[in-house]
C-alpha cells in the first residue's frame, strides 16, 4: 500500500495493519477528538458491529473523519467478505441520519430508498 500511495498520492488507501493501528489509537484517545495519522487522508471500511464502539459514533465520528480528509464506509457482517446492506430491512441497522458511506452489493434494491 505504501508504494501505491507514494506513486499516486491522492489515492485513498489503507492496509489492514495501518487501519488496526489507527483504530486502536482512536479507541484509546478518541474521546479527546484526536484522529490518528493513520486515519487521515485515507479510506476506512469497517463493519457496523465494530463502528458502534468508536468515540462519537456516528455523527461526531463522521465529522472528525471528514475533517481529517478521509472517507468512511460502514459494511454489514464481520467484514471478512464484501457484505453489504443489501435489503431495505438491513438499512434499519444503520443509525438515523447517518452521513457516512454505506457498502452495498445491491444498489438496485436499496437505491430507491435514497431518492
Amino acid at each position: 500500500m505504501a508504494v501505491l500511495k507514494e506513486r499516486v498520492p491522492d489515492l485513498r488507501v489503507m492496509s489492514l495493519d495501518s487501519m488496526k493501528r489507527g483504530l486502536v489509537t482512536y479507541l484509546l484517545v478518541g474521546w479527546t477528538g484526536y484522529v490518528p495519522a493513520e486515519m487521515r487522508q485515507t479510506y476506512l471500511h469497517l463493519p457496523l458491529k465494530y463502528a458502534r464502539y468508536l468515540w462519537g459514533w456516528p455523527h461526531r465520528f463522521i465529522q472528525r473523519i471528514e475533517a481529517a480528509d478521509s472517507l468512511f464506509v460502514v459494511v454489514a457482517g464481520s467484514g471478512k467478505w464484501s457484505e453489504g446492506f443489501d435489503t431495505v430491512e438491513s438499512l434499519k441497522e444503520i443509525p438515523p441520519n447517518y452521513s457516512g458511506g454505506i457498502w452495498t452489493n445491491r444498489i438496485d434494491r436499496i437505491g430507491p430508498v435514497f431518492k
